[in-house]
């Protein structure tokens, strides 16, 4: 019978070494892959709670609005989404929820990492009953935090549609 043998000293430092070149090579891929990953479910999750304030609105039929929020509970008076935003009743057309129980929802992304800033002088999104929004059309932008590349963008339209755009290239220069 064999007996059973492990390694040896050299054996496992070669090992390791190989170990760390692999992912010292794999490593920018990874992140750049992670990267990409955060900014489509960011993207995807800042469409759906629009989609999901519009259908609210529509179902429960009184406004509601959607604001960016640093602390959850007040809208912020600038368009810097990435700190996260809310969804509240809106019955009075006020700008900020009237009580702690009008806020619907809270949504926040990885802000480190990424951008949000809406189109300029428009800070939130208010649907009425009908679905339609109460104003013009909005488009917010997502942008890579270090490199200040566009990741993409969602648009809400007057009549309160909800797209997201990615472009085929990373824009660098992420401004309005």
């Amino acid at each position: 019978m064999d007996r059973a043998r492990g390694l040896t000293f050299p054996e496992l430092i070669i090992t390791l070494a190989v170990l760390s070149i692999c992912t010292a090579l794999a490593w920018p891929q990874f992140s750049s892959l992670m990267l990409r990953t955060k900014g489509t479910a960011a993207l995807h999750l800042l469409g759906t709670s629009l989609a999901g304030a519009r259908m609210a609105a529509v179902s429960r039929r009184f406004p509601v609005t959607v604001c960016p929020s640093s602390d959850g509970r007040q809208c912020r008076k600038d368009s810097i989404w990435e700190d996260g935003w809310i969804l509240y009743r809106d019955r009075r057309s006020r700008d900020q929820p009237e009580t702690p129980a009008d806020v619907l929802q809270r949504f926040t992304i990885d802000r480190d990492s990424l951008t949000l800033r809406s189109t300029s002088g428009r800070q939130r999104v208010r649907y009425v009953p009908s679905g339609y929004t109460a104003t013009n059309n909005l488009t917010i932008l997502l942008c890579e935090r270090r490199a200040q590349r566009e990741v993409g963008r969602v648009v809400v339209s007057r009549p309160g549609r909800i797209r997201t755009e990615r472009p085929r290239r990373p824009k660098t220069g992420c401004v309005f």
